[in-house]
């Protein structure tokens, strides 16, 4: 069931391996609509019905069409850029059993199973010289470069009845190579040299480099009729790309600024320089606000204010059922889920909870509604941190999927657009919170 969106999005996913290169596909999707980039050391010029954005540290970004100005308050659409992986260590080029590997770091919480037997390659951010100045350049390698590969069954009996079970250390390192022939000392410049030979740049301009593993395979849909999405990093660039279509793929007159956050880092607890725990969001909103003359325009403003926190939602898995809650066991292409946990692991309230299910309501949508079994502990999101940073409502959803954290992740194709209706009725919807 491909459609000019999924086809789109598709090829967002396959585009955006890193959190830098989701950040560099939602910067030309913006720029294709007339947004104008904006820097935070400059001064600025907010025009009513303006088109912005801003990138902090190259792996988050904020973008906004102004409000009518005389409606106070942000519409807010916030997910991530981030998922869980394999970081390049910084010394991470070593020689071990005839073989060259490369030691890395388990960035969040990923199924590390998934990891291995896989089609890995490298990419990330690199740091160059450039005359006086140090600049940022974007690196992915399109070659298979890396492979974890499993112990054969032969020297592991029980792998199958005990699980497979692996030690981040020893058991995660990818093989890049096999050592020289000749008994030569491993080459510490190899990821130089591989950087050099693919940006095309002079060795000796290469300062540093951010690098992470990442899944050759290509985004696909899958299923008899199509109806799943299959690849990695759904959690959570399905919402990134959900939320900068619903800003960008129509025009409107919106009664408060429309704004979407693409965060970085959620997946290690959001608490960094461009994560939704930082100034980020507050700075922008606040001078976003000093536009208008209004006294206390900042608590104002962010009372008529309110965010929709998109991050994906666990399906019931038919394998393992006794994992869910029988009465919130949600579906592929259900409608969009609301999140909702008593312990505000999810922002959700009851408010927020009837504004989303109006929103589904107007735009006739289905909706399902989350929890998580009791007797486990339950994940978190963005929400309850820009719940407590802005003190504005804030509504937990995402669309259904299943293997998240796996490298390679499931989802139903018809929920994306669905929940793209939803997000672009948020943004022009008038009487929400009494505005």
């Amino acid at each position: 069931m491909s459609t000019p969106l999924i086809s789109d999005l598709l090829t967002f996913l396959d585009k955006s391996v890193t959190a830098y290169h989701a950040v560099q596909s939602a910067e030309e999707e913006l720029i294709a609509h007339g947004f104008t980039r904006l820097y935070e050391q400059d001064e600025w010029d907010l025009l009513a019905q303006g088109k912005y954005y801003v990138i902090r540290s190259e792996s988050a970004l904020l973008a906004w069409k102004m409000g009518m100005g005389d409606k106070p308050g942000v519409r807010l659409i916030g997910a991530h850029t981030d998922s869980p992986g394999l970081h390049l260590k910084p010394r991470g080029v070593y020689s071990q059993s005839g073989y060259v590997q490369l030691g890395v770091e388990v960035y969040g919480g990923p199924l590390l199973a998934s990891w291995t037997d896989r089609d890995l390659s490298l990419a990330g951010r690199v740091i160059v010289k450039d005359g006086s100045q140090l600049k940022v350049k974007s690196f992915k390698s399109d070659s298979v470069l890396l492979r974890v590969p499993q112990l054969a069954i032969h020297l592991n009996r029980e792998v199958n009845e005990k699980g497979l079970l692996l030690n981040k250390q020893t058991h995660m390192p990818p093989i890049l190579a096999l050592e020289n022939s000749e008994g030569k000392a491993i080459d510490e410049n190899l990821i130089r040299n591989l950087i050099s030979n693919t940006l095309g740049l002079e060795k000796e301009l290469i300062i540093n480099w951010q690098l992470e593993c990442y899944d050759t395979q290509a985004a696909v849909l899958s299923g008899l009729n199509g109806e799943f999405i299959v690849s990695g990093r759904l959690d959570n660039l399905t919402m990134c790309h959900a939320a900068l279509k619903s800003l960008t793929q129509s025009e409107f007159k919106n009664p408060q600024t429309a704004m979407i956050a693409l965060f970085d880092n959620e997946e290690i607890g959001s608490s960094t320089q461009n994560g939704a725990a930082s100034s980020f969001i507050r700075d922008i909103v606040l001078r976003i606000f000093e536009t208008s003359d209004v006294k206390h325009a900042l608590q104002r403003g962010l009372a008529s204010s309110i965010c929709i926190s998109a991050d994906g939602a666990h399906a019931i898995h038919p394998n393992y059922t006794e994992f869910h809650d029988p009465r919130h066991a949600v579906k592929l292409n259900g409608g969009p889920v609301i999140k909702k946990n008593a312990n505000h692991r999810y922002a959700t309230g009851a408010l927020t909870s009837s504004i989303f299910e109006q929103l589904c309501k107007d735009v006739k949508v289905p909706v399902q509604h989350y929890v998580h079994k009791t007797d486990l502990p339950c994940g978190s999101t963005i929400g309850p941190i820009t719940a407590t940073g802005l003190g504005i409502p804030v509504v937990d959803v995402g669309n259904a999927m299943l293997s998240m954290h796996s490298i390679r992740e499931m989802s139903g194709a018809r929920d994306h657009e669905m929940m793209i209706k939803v997000m672009e009725q948020f943004f022009v919807k008038e009487d929400m919170l009494g505005v």
